[in-house]
């Protein structure tokens, strides 16, 4: 009986070093839990930051696109003016030693495009 009570009290013993070590390993993991949990919170808020800060960039982008799509727009119908005023000028050239008169004119509206707008294309007079 005595022999029991002595393997009792071993196997008590055992199972509260089990039970200590047990509660010990979870309060480690626990604590490790926290840290990883903070860093995937802070790794969480970068990355919404970070998409913020690319929609804001790729709205910047498309505004930019667009003020280049319509410069180069102007560009071309500056070209095309110049072109045609240069056409105008060897064929008044040609004319005047010809003897004759150019037939062309110049309309004030063909230049309102370019004082009537802003850099983003709206209308400003």
């Amino acid at each position: 009986m005595q022999n029991l009570e002595i393997e009792l009290q071993a196997q008590l013993s055992t199972k509260n070093s089990l039970e200590n070590s047990l509660a010990e390993t979870e309060s480690r993991y626990g604590c490790l839990l926290q840290q990883i949990q903070g860093q995937i919170n802070s790794v969480e808020e970068e990355l919404a930051s970070i998409r913020c800060e690319m929609e804001s960039q790729n709205q910047e982008y498309k505004m930019l696109l667009g003020i280049k799509t319509r410069l180069e727009q102007e560009i071309a119908q500056y070209r095309a003016l110049l072109q045609e005023g240069q056409q105008d000028i060897v064929a008044s050239q040609g004319a005047f030693q010809g003897g004759g008169k150019s037939s062309h004119s110049y309309s004030s509206t063909s230049y309102s495009h370019s004082q009537c707008g802003d850099m983003t294309g709206k209308t400003t007079c």
